[in-house]
């Protein structure tokens, strides 16, 4: 294992930095767009144009890597996982450098380009994952599976904290709207040289597979459900992101007109939920998964989640909020790393990053779908997403009492 982790590092971090350069521009377009000394927007636009176009911002980096996680995928399936990665960083240094000409200039097309430029650059997930498999086998890829997702969960803690004070000047004078994006453009350079310098290609020649056209990809998902029969574990998958997304793109709405909660204390209960997954995914995860197989653990894990989320919704008290979110958070994190070691051992060698993008495709899709809805739920009720959320857990749990046939080995 140890060799593996000195070659799949620099990965590691591509992920993590790729994962906090997203994160660390959210606190600037608040900024951007809800502040007229910028001059993105006329003095005259509505309350109700700037939080859509907020949230359209937000969602358009999701939405391009939606669309451009399986050819991503299936390009390093043919041309290898390096020169993909390459590509992909950068795409993404060329999306946060626009944005910086867009400020400069006044352009709210150059920021919303660099924005969907660096959806499509970020798109590194699934060939991480694909990487990983090209390695790993049994636990030790169940293992690597879970620091990808860590190297993923813990810019959501950093990275607004990190873009708020980075684009504070009364804590350093030369400080600006544009210093995130500096900062997110100089990670991306840096991510190139990593994987230009320190990881070498994890596909042999024999390996490699032809790369899908749009035709292929717009009809591969149904081909892959059938042929590989993983269309239960993507349905599992899809309902556990459902409720996992409807949570927490909800609970700072729930917290602060339910409980009153302020921005400190919400973000002080963030920075918890992600302090808890990091956890469950660097300590937990290795210790249960030598007892239980991928599939118990998966089960559990589920049934956990939703035992969480049925409690906060149950319990109208702070209180419940906190302690109930361990088994969210934790659980949360568990079940996905169990769920994608799953849908890896379903698809051959030659496809790993075609089927690694799907993956992410569900994955981006239940966080748009989550996105969009979240405002308006909770404008009904203020429990309306919790009971959402709770019901997609349901869902899951119940669909992974199915019998998984097919699998490698007794550990899976």
């Amino acid at each position: 294992m140890l060799n593996h982790f000195r070659r799949l590092f620099p990965l590691l971090l591509l992920i993590f930095l790729d994962s906090f350069s997203y994160f660390v521009v959210i606190p600037v377009l608040l900024q951007l767009y809800f502040n007229n000394h910028y001059g993105l927007l006329p003095a005259d636009t509505s309350l109700h144009m700037r939080n859509f176009l907020t949230g359209f911002t937000i969602c358009l980096s999701t939405f391009a890597a939606l669309v451009a996680a399986p050819f991503i995928g299936s390009a390093s399936d043919k041309y290898g996982r390096k020169k993909t990665l390459l590509i992909c960083t950068v795409g993404t240094a060329i999306g946060f450098l626009l944005p910086i000409f867009g400020i400069k200039w006044h352009s709210l097309t150059l920021v919303l380009l660099g924005r969907l430029i660096a959806g499509v650059g970020s798109a590194s997930q699934p060939i991480g994952q694909a990487a990983v498999a090209d390695l790993c086998e049994g636990q030790e890829r169940a293992q690597f599976f879970s620091w990808i997702a860590f190297s993923m969960t813990l810019p959501l803690i950093l990275g607004p904290f990190v873009g708020g004070y980075l684009s504070n000047d009364s804590l350093v004078s030369w400080f600006t709207i544009t210093t995130p994006y500096w900062c997110a453009f100089i990670l991306s350079v840096l991510c190139l040289l990593l994987i230009a310098f320190g990881f070498r290609e994890t596909m042999s020649q024999g390996m490699r597979a032809q790369m899908l056209s749009v035709r292929d990809v717009i009809v591969g998902l149904p081909k892959a459900i059938k042929g590989y029969q993983i269309g239960i574990l993507l349905l599992i998958f899809f309902c556990l992101e459902v409720g996992w997304s409807q949570y927490y793109q909800s609970i700072f709405l729930y917290l602060s007109e339910t409980f009153h909660y302020s921005t400190q204390h919400v973000s002080l209960f963030i920075t918890y939920m992600g302090v808890l997954m990091c956890f469950g995914l660097l300590v937990l995860y290795p210790l249960i998964i030598r007892y239980l197989s991928a599939v118990k653990f998966l089960r559990l894990s589920l049934w956990l989640v939703f035992i969480g989320l049925l409690g906060c919704t149950i319990f109208k008290t702070p209180l419940a909020q906190w302690i109930f979110a361990p088994l969210i958070a934790i659980f949360v994190g568990t079940a996905y790393v169990n769920v994608v070691t799953l849908i890896s051992y379903r698809v051959p060698a030659s496809h790993q990053g075609w089927a690694m993008g799907y993956t992410s495709t569900v994955l981006f899709i239940a966080w748009l779908i989550t996105a969009f809805d979240g405002g308006i739920l909770i404008s009904f009720h203020a429990l309306v997403p919790l009971i959402i959320a709770s019901i997609a857990l349901l869902i899951s749990a119940f669909l992974s009492l199915k019998k998984f046939d097919g699998l490698p080995s007794k550990n899976f």
